[in-house]
């Protein structure tokens, strides 16, 4: 049985690469959901599992062509602009895929988005709309460094505290932001440059929740959520177990024939999933939906080879699509840590 998977994910893998080599660079944005970039952590991976560094050399062509596509107009966002497709090559940095200075590489990109997080201030609407996605840049950028000596530390660093500074003070929140927020102040919380601060965000958001009031569409970001707020909050631990609950019976209960208009939601619900397996491994928390999460991600393994059919629709070429579901079948056959998976955002909204 563990042969049929193997050729399986094999077969599978090599069906996903041949789609993202011929089509790949049709793709219209350079960012990381959506974009060349999620395209690129692909191939950087896949070169790897396969032993081919060809499709090393093929990520490195979308890198040049990503960066042949940025201009001074370039969007700030995580999902399609700059600070994803930063947060992508931090990443690769991060992990041994590219030999760069990343310093070199994202000046403008930390230039650019520390703008854009000052002059928030002049805005009357949500801040946190976006918000997090910048500060998720910051956070990768903050990552990078091997200590605080570098002279770009403090820029970021101050950076990041001015983000948690507006969220703090922020009297327009919306209820779709509070999963995100709440998860991107828990990444930030174990560097412990603004904790008080932090925690006082947390509170105020803490203070007005009501888990008997989360409305379905919002039960999977909200589980992620808690899942990462559980080990700073303990009176967050048994709601996170009971959302998880909530969300796989949700699933369950609406479990359909997969066809191919499907399989973009059900590569999402598998990201999903391997996220919540990811952050409950972070835990010290007797989660016992654990095994039912396993159950779920088994059934939803594979797709098959007739399904795998070419789209341009929003998503199914690059992160958040079939590039992701590679990557997932990846990790899942042991050859692929999931710390990929952080790349996929603050929270679910998005997926």
């Amino acid at each position: 049985m563990i042969g049929d998977k193997t050729e399986i994910t094999d077969r599978q893998l090599r069906t996903i690469a041949d789609m993202l080599v011929i089509n790949g660079s049709l793709l219209g944005s350079s960012g990381l959901w959506y974009g060349k970039m999620g395209a690129a952590i692909f191939f950087f991976h896949y070169a790897r599992y396969a032993g081919n560094e060809l499709f090393e050399d093929y990520a490195v062509e979308i890198i040049q062509a990503i960066q042949a596509e940025i201009h001074k107009d370039s969007a700030t966002d995580y999902d399609c602009g700059l600070a994803g497709i930063g947060a992508g090559i931090e990443y690769l940095s991060q992990n041994g895929f590219l030999a760069i200075n990343a310093n070199e590489i994202l000046a403008d990109f930390d230039r650019r988005i520390r703008h854009d997080i000052m002059c928030q201030e002049q805005e009357n609407n949500s801040l946190a709309d976006g918000m997090c996605g910048l500060g998720s840049y910051l956070l990768y950028r903050l990552n990078g460094f091997s200590s605080g000596a570098d002279k770009l530390y403090p820029l970021i660093k101050d950076s990041i505290i001015h983000t948690v500074n507006l969220l703090e003070k922020d009297q327009n929140l919306l209820p779709d932001d509070l999963p995100d927020i709440l998860s991107f102040l828990s990444r930030l919380y174990p560097l412990g440059i603004c904790n008080s601060a932090i925690d006082r965000c947390m509170d105020k958001i803490w203070n007005d929740f009501s888990f008997r009031l989360i409305p379905d569409e919002q039960l999977p970001s909200w589980t992620l959520a808690l899942l990462r707020l559980a080990p700073l909050r303990s009176q967050s631990a048994d709601i996170a177990v009971q959302a998880v609950d909530k969300s796989l019976q949700a699933m369950e209960a609406h479990e359909e024939p997969r066809s191919n208009r499907q399989q973009v939601h059900t590569i999402h619900q598998l990201l999903w999933l391997l996220q919540c397996k990811r952050l409950i491994s972070q835990t010290n928390l007797n989660l016992d939906p654990d095994s039912s999460i396993n159950a779920f991600v088994e059934k939803k393994f594979y797709i098959k080879d007739k399904e795998l059919e070419l789209s341009f629709e929003k998503g199914k070429l690059s992160l958040k699509g079939y590039a992701g579901f590679g990557l997932a079948m990846m990790t899942l056959s042991g050859k692929c840590d999931d710390t990929w998976l952080d790349l996929l955002g603050y929270s679910y909204k998005s997926i």
